[in-house]
């Protein structure tokens, strides 16, 4: 399933790579992310994803969004909670910074998960600069290019 699902990316990033749809310039950002399930955590009871995230651009980062699913040990979307998961942090980070977080997944499990959860297809949909201007990529393409 997780492979029919790269596939399917692959598809359109290849369909829409001739096409203007990419800026010349690089990405504005770049982003990482762990599973976790430690027993005993301050950020979650359960589990929680660790994430870094970085800021290429030359602008301030006021706000951004972050979207990534989970697989489970087969490559499986996940059964423990709903595959696409997406977070809205508000945060200053400055241009050259980078910024590391847990984000807490307790409440998105219907279950607790047996063993450790991958993320994957993980990327940041939004950027909200703190002089006003956007930077958006709903899909993921400038993430996966």
């Amino acid at each position: 399933m997780k492979n029919n699902f790269r596939f399917i990316v692959c598809i359109f990033i290849l369909i829409f790579s001739s096409c203007a749809v990419f800026p010349d310039e690089g990405n504005p950002y770049s982003i990482s992310a762990e599973f976790e399930m430690e027993e005993s955590s301050e950020n979650y009871e359960i589990c929680g994803v660790n994430i870094s995230f970085y800021n290429h651009s030359d602008i301030s980062v006021k706000e951004f969004v972050v979207v990534f699913f989970l697989f489970d040990e087969d490559g499986e979307p996940a059964q423990e909670c709903s595959t696409q998961l997406c977070f809205d942090i508000e945060k200053v980070i400055e241009s050259g910074e980078k910024f590391q977080f847990c984000l807490s997944l307790d409440s998105y499990m219907t279950v607790i998960p047996q063993s450790k959860l991958q993320v994957d297809y993980l990327y940041v949909s939004k950027i909200i600069y703190e002089d006003g201007s956007v930077w958006e990529d709903p899909y993921g393409f400038a993430a996966f290019r």
